[in-house]
Order: structure tokens, then sequence, then C-alpha cells
């Protein structure tokens, strides 16, 4: 018997399978677990990217909103200058009114005031519209970097998994690899060549179930006399459609209930 593995066994008293071909049955049981732990071993790198795709949005995502704070600020700073400048500029008015000699030159003065007043009235609506705006920014920082740190806690947590997994598939891996000598003892060479030939020819799958008349692997129905041969289970019998050596698993009678 192959660790870890249900080799064929007389489920019942009908069925019996030669050693030839239970030792091939036991072969194509320990392939296909091999091929499945390699399949999923060679989806992990895909699925660490993607986790490394996702970490990566989100903190694209945080960034992009600092860069917004940081684009608010630079321009608030920018329109404080200006209301210095506008500030600087009415300061100069009320200097010269002092030298104002004529209503002309007073009601001109009056003018420029009130123009660079509007100035300033525009300048700081701008501004407090950015700090309302920057109010906006503050929380939306806040639910990026939740969020950040959110992806962050769970791409640990599946990293961590993925890298369990990728120790038990390779321990799997390992322990089929041993047991595979072990399950050809019971076969000829000429028996684990045809084997070996059809597992490669017919991806990975070189033994296959016989259910009812019909061949599982390629769902074509087979002749009387070659069921006939399968259900003994005696002798290395090929499926005439698919090549694939059949074998026959009898289905136990249904135990009845006590009336």
């Amino acid at each position: 018997m192959v660790a870890g593995l249900p080799l064929p066994r007389r489920s019942w008293n009908t069925y019996i399978v030669s050693p030839a071909l239970a030792s091939l049955i036991a072969l194509q049981q320990i392939d296909s677990a091999a091929d499945v732990a390699r399949k999923r071993l060679a989806d992990l790198p895909a699925a660490e990217q993607t986790l490394a795709a996702s970490l990566a949005a989100a903190v694209q995502a945080a960034d992009a909103v600092k860069a917004n704070i940081q684009e608010n600020q630079q321009k608030r700073r920018a329109l404080e200058k200006d209301v210095a400048v506008v500030e600087s500029r009415l300061a100069r008015f009320d200097d010269h009114k002092a030298a104002v000699k004529t209503n002309q030159e007073y009601t001109a003065l009056l003018h420029e005031i009130q123009t660079a007043k509007s100035d300033k009235d525009a300048v700081e609506e701008r501004i407090l519209l950015l700090m309302e705006e920057a109010d906006g920014l503050a929380g939306e920082l806040k639910a990026a970097e939740s969020a950040l740190k959110d992806e962050k806690r769970k791409a640990d947590e599946a990293r961590a998994q993925l890298g369990t997994e990728r120790t038990s598939l390779e321990a799997e891996l390992a322990r089929l690899a041993a047991a595979r000598p072990g399950a050809t003892v019971g076969a000829d060479a000429r028996t684990l060549a045809l084997y070996e030939q059809l597992i490669k020819g017919r991806r990975g799958l070189a033994v296959a179930k016989m259910t009812g008349e019909i061949c599982t692997a390629c769902h074509v129905r087979l002749r009387p006399h070659v069921t006939q041969q399968i259900r003994r289970n005696e002798d290395i019998v090929q499926c005439e459609s698919c090549q694939r050596i059949l074998y026959f698993e009898a289905t136990p009678p249904a135990a009845q209930e006590p009336r």
C-alpha cells in the first residue's frame, strides 16, 4: 500500500484487481494528486501578484489624496500672498489720503480703494473655498489611510496563508514522489512503459474507470466483450477510443434495512 492513498481493494466479494492493474491505478492516483499540487503551486505567484496590486492601488489612492492636500495648501499660500499684496496697496492708499487736494483726486482714490477691497474679498472667498475643500480632503485622507491599513493587514494575512499553502504543497509533492516507486511493484517494465506513454499523451490521465459500459475519460460506449474483460480486472485492457487503461469498480449492493 502507498502511504496516504486509497489503493484498489476488495470493496465487496466481486471486486478483485490484478497486481499490475492495482499498481497502475495507484500510480494514476499519485500522478493526479501531484498534478493538482503542481498546478496550484503554479497559481500561487499570480495570487501574490494580485495581493501586491491591491495593496499598490490602496497606496496610490492615499498618495493621490495627499497630493491633492499639498496642491490645496500651495494654492492657499499663493492666495494669502495675493491678500498681503492687496493689503499693502490699501495701506499706501491710506497714506495718500492726506496728500489729496481735489475732489477729483479723492474720488479716484476712493475708487482705487474700493477696487482693492473687492479684489481682497474675492481672494479671501477663494481661500475659504479652499479651506472647505481642505476639510473634505482631510476626511478623504483619513478614509484612504484606514483602507490602506486594512489592505495591508489583509495582504499580510493572505501572504502568510499562501506561504503556508506553498510549504504544504511542496511537502505533499515530496511525499507523493517518495510513494511513487512503491506503487510500481506489481507491474512489469512493459506495462509501466505503456502507462508512462499514456500519461504523457493523454493530458495526465492514463488510467480511467469504466462506469456501466462507458469509458469515463472519453465517454464512449464500449463493446460488450470489452466490458466483460474490464469487469474481470485481470488484464490490462485499453479503451478502443482513447487508448486509456480501464478498470471496473463494482458498487456495493445497498444495505437492506431490517423489516
